[in-house]
């Protein structure tokens, strides 16, 4: 019991917690921009998979069409 109300109970203490860049909003630490950089980069894959699914049904559908 004591061990689960541990954690619960050092989170309420104020000064215990130190938050990272990302979480506490450094807009010029390495950190944030490492993050943002690997969010673009999920999002570029995330684009190209999409595009390369979208051209296949259109080449599909113009294939059956002839």
């Amino acid at each position: 019991m004591q061990a689960k109300l541990l954690p619960i109970i050092l989170s309420l203490i104020p000064g215990m917690l130190f938050p990272c860049a990302v979480c506490y909003g450094n807009p010029e630490a390495p950190m944030t921009h490492g993050m943002n950089m690997g969010v673009l980069t999920l999002l570029g894959f995330i684009i190209f998979i999409l595009i390369t699914v979208a051209f296949s049904i259109f080449t599909i559908s113009m294939r059956t069409k002839k």
